[in-house]
Parts: C-alpha cells; structure tokens; sequence
C-alpha cells in the first residue's frame, strides 16, 4: 500500500513541478494537477465516511476560527520580517506573483479544485496512510514536510516555509476531528484572507 503511495507521492510533484516551472501556464496547470490527485484519491479510498461526511456546524466553526488565526499568526510574521533587515519581503512579493488569482475564473478553480485538491491529497490522502503506517506524530509532521518540499519547484523559500506551518496546523486539525470539511473551510478562509481582504504585500 505505501509503494503506491510514495508513487502517487511522485506524481503529485511532477504534476505541480510542471505547474509552477511553466509559470505562464500555471493557472491551467495546476487545477488539471489538482483535479487529478482528487480522482486518484477518490480511487484509492472509495468515497470513505470522513469525505462525504456533511459540514456541520461545528465543523464550519473550527475552520472559520482556525483559518483567521492562522492568518492573524502570518500576519505578525509578516510585520516582523519587514522591520528584519533579511531581504525577505521580496520572496512574499514574488509570491504573490506566483500563485495570486488575477481574474475571476482563477477564484472559480481556487474555490472548486484547488484548495478541495490540497486538502484532499495532502491530508485525507498522504497524511492517513503516514499515521497508520508510522503514527500520529511522525505522520502529521512527515506530511507536513512533503506537503512543503512539493513546494520547492516554485524556488521562493517562503512559500515552502509558509506549506511547512499551514501544512502543519492543517495537517492537526484533520488528526485531530478526522473532518474533510473542517480542514477545506479553514484552508479557504486563510486564503481569503491572504489573497482578497487583506493580502500581505503592503
């Protein structure tokens, strides 16, 4: 079981290699990328009870909650590295230019596949058969690691940092309720927070 998994492991950062190298092709990419570990995942574990287990209230609580924290927490970092004088800002700034929606479609794919995508491979996927394999710890912490490393083809440390934190916070809180749900809402409302009310790059 995990020989398939490391594969899949490999695919998914083939896939996403692809999509942040070829930056002019980046939002085609990387939904196509997304949308195709959904369809593997949903494979493998067959519409298991955690994936179409309804949201529920205290589902939606939890991840408004934590994806505002976990903004708020990015926030402070981001307020202290520009009084730094480590030439990092400029790495947040090239971020944006990576991975920021600039047209209406790219919140669409955002919204529907790619945030959905992340949390399903990296978490309800990969992050489960780490835990039964090696444990709670190690599997969160692991899948956190990998979840960050699949972001180092885009070449800008602080993306990789910023997978490495939310990686995770997500990556506890789906341990923690075992909800799909909980861990999509909070990594949207993080998003939002970050790209549409209050993005970091003042």
């Amino acid at each position: 079981m995990m020989k398939k998994t490391y594969m899949f492991l490999v695919l998914a950062n083939i896939l996403l290699a692809c999509s942040f190298l070829l930056t002019d092709y980046f939002w085609t990419l990387f939904p196509i990328s997304l949308f195709i570990l959904i369809i593997i995942c949903i494979n493998e574990r067959k519409f298991e009870r955690p994936f179409v287990r309804s949201f529920n209230f205290p589902d939606i609580s939890y991840g408004i909650l934590s994806g505002s924290i976990l903004y708020a927490l990015f926030l402070v970092t981001y307020l202290i590295l520009k009084v730094l004088p480590i030439p990092l800002i400029n790495f947040v700034e090239e971020l944006y230019l990576i991975v920021g929606p600039n047209t209406w479609w790219h919140y669409v794919v955002l919204v529907l596949i790619i945030i959905p995508g992340e949390e399903i491979f990296w978490r309800w996927y990969l992050q489960s058969q780490l835990v039964n394999r090696y444990g709670k710890l190690f599997g969160v912490i692991a899948g956190a690691c990998l979840y960050a490393l699949a972001h180092i083809w885009t070449g800008n440390p602080m993306l990789v940092a910023a997978a490495a934190s939310a990686g995770v916070v997500w990556g506890a809180l789906y341990l923690w309720k075992n909800s799909l749900a909980l861990v999509i809402i909070s990594h949207l409302v993080f998003d939002i927070w970050l790209l549409i009310i209050f993005p970091l790059n003042f």
